[in-house]
């Protein structure tokens, strides 16, 4: 192997040697988003029975409240299709209803029913403590700097999409 390419630590090799910054900051932030999701934990998914789709989906009615498919894809950067499957299967459960939008009338508002108000009270203590545990690696400042930063870049990327800037 070209030994130019290898940033060689010891005996490690990792996957970015070789890599650019900006190449890093992709494979990293893919990596760490991965590890970091809620949904994506083996005993979260055999707990709730969710994949991390649905759990962003029920996180963002939470959070915000009422929102059609088109508001959760605009929010979470999924592809319709993969949300109208998932919110099918979230309906099918019982955890959301859909309501009659007055202003688009193909386009319901996805709610949180009982069921799915209830589930999300149980999964948001347990979400906001392992978010704790990942991060506490990062001291306060750090935490905010990397939020700044990561908001930055996300708006940057949604600028140049919506410009269809991206390759």
């Amino acid at each position: 192997m070209d030994s130019e390419r290898l940033n060689i630590i010891g005996d490690e090799i990792t996957p970015t040697d070789g890599f650019r910054t900006p190449v890093k900051i992709n494979y990293l932030v893919a990596v760490v988003a991965n590890l970091l999701a809620f949904g994506g934990s083996k005993e979260n998914i055999n707990k709730f029975g969710l994949t991390v789709v649905q759990l962003r989906i029920i996180g963002l009615i939470w959070q915000m409240g009422p929102q059609t498919l088109s508001d959760i894809s605009q929010n979470i950067h999924h592809d319709r299709s993969t949300l109208s499957r998932s919110a099918a299967a979230l309906e099918k459960q019982g955890l959301i209803i859909r309501e009659p939008n007055r202003r688009h009338k193909k386009s319901p508002f996805l709610c949180l029913s009982d069921k799915g108000k209830s589930i999300m009270e149980e999964i948001n203590p347990a979400y906001r403590k392992r978010a704790e545990k990942l991060t506490s690696v990062l001291t306060n400042k750090e935490q905010e700097q990397l939020v700044h930063l990561l908001e930055k870049l996300k708006d940057h990327v949604e600028d140049l999409k919506a410009f269809d800037e991206i390759g």
